[in-house]
């Protein structure tokens, strides 16, 4: 069992990295007795980033697997913004005295 949250970090990434499902490691962990949390503002700006950076790859491998179920939806695909990709453009205009 992992104790420290750098150890954590490591593993799920290796595991993410590899193509290995996170669920075993991530249920056997007793997050109440992680060690190696931050202690100072630094320490915690650097876990953050990597956290994050786990999280960007866990997007990259989420991003095929999203394309394909949208491909064989009918439902319209967001853009940007939110709104349907065929949603038609509202055009606001402001009116005032002149």
């Amino acid at each position: 069992m992992l104790h420290a949250v750098p150890e954590l970090l490591d593993a799920l990434e290796t595991r993410l990295i590899e193509g290995e499902d996170p669920a075993a490691l991530l249920s056997g962990i007793r997050w109440s007795e992680l060690v190696g949390w931050p202690e100072d503002a630094m320490a915690a700006r650097t876990l953050k980033q990597r956290i994050i950076a786990i999280q960007t790859l866990i997007m990259g491998l989420q991003s095929p697997l999203r394309a394909a179920f949208s491909e064989m939806s009918d439902a319209p695909v967001y853009g940007r913004g939110g709104f349907p990709a065929e949603a038609p453009v509202r055009v606001q205009r402001l009116h005032g005295k002149v």
